[in-house]
């Protein structure tokens, strides 16, 4: 086990556009704001169709898995969840690791790793808690053959 103890340093309202890509405008934000550490608290709104990852055997690495092709639902979703954190990676830049939960007009709910592409049907209401004393930060693992976020304190 790897942690690390902060302790939150602001806390940020945020409301999107329509039309706007929910995770670049996020991480521009961020970028924007000096914001490198912060975990997303609360995210809700509508999405004009969703694309996620849900996790894959990794081929040749038995017990291993990793994202394979996204998955797409095309038409407007309802949003109903968005968790995560900002982190930076090996270079410094400013990244992040996002899970989403959506809800068709039906009510069938879909999640999975948020990736770019999402847009904005009417809005989506953010809370976002920057963080001081934590750096989420993502590194190649050689053991897993993927890159993995760990906690670093700061």
């Amino acid at each position: 086990m790897k942690y690390a103890k902060g302790s939150f340093k602001a806390i940020w309202a945020v409301r999107m556009e329509p039309g706007e890509d929910v995770q670049e405008t996020l991480l521009e934000f961020c970028r924007k704001n000096n914001i490198g550490h912060a975990v997303v608290l609360s995210c809700i709104g509508s999405l004009k169709g969703c694309s996620f990852f849900d996790p894959g055997p990794i081929p040749g690495k038995p017990g291993l898995y990793a994202y394979g092709a996204p998955i797409e639902y095309p038409e407007p979703i309802e949003f109903i969840s968005m968790t995560g954190h900002i982190g930076t990676e090996d270079d410094g830049s400013i990244s992040g690791h996002l899970h989403a939960a959506f809800a068709d007009e039906k009510g069938n709910c879909f999640a999975g790793h948020f990736k770019e592409g999402n847009r904005v049907l009417t809005t989506v209401e953010l809370i976002l808690g920057e963080i001081d004393g934590i750096n989420m930060h993502r590194h190649s693992d050689g053991l897993r053959g993927v890159k993995l976020w760990e906690p670093e304190q700061l």
